[in-house]
């Protein structure tokens, strides 16, 4: 050990160097950037009732979306005139990929 004294503390001065070049360098911030593999289709139909508003738009547009490659979960939100889907993905899919696909399938 004593003999290769001069080797471990350059080691450990190389090491301790490269840690702090790379404390400075790594970027840090509170939350990460993460893309939620999730669309949202809002639909809008004027005046009509909730029950007809479900019956003639939502559940057309929920059939046509769980068509679409990928789809892992559909929820809708029917109100009187509007309705929002959301459509969840398998983590991994190509969010503009699928997109595009829902505008071919609607």
């Amino acid at each position: 050990m004593q003999g290769h004294r001069r080797s471990i503390l350059f080691l450990l001065a190389l090491l301790s160097l490269a840690g702090a070049l790379a404390a400075f360098r790594l970027p840090v911030t509170l939350f990460p950037n993460v893309d939620f593999p999730r669309v949202v289709v809002s639909l809008d139909a004027g005046d009509r009732p909730a029950d007809l508003m479900m019956l003639a738009v939502t559940q057309p547009v929920e059939e046509a979306v769980r068509r679409v490659p990928g789809v892992r979960d559909v929820r809708s939100t029917t109100s009187r005139g509007s309705a929002e889907v959301s459509v969840s993905f398998d983590w991994g899919t190509d969010m503009g990929l699928a997109v595009n696909r829902q505008d071919v399938v609607l």
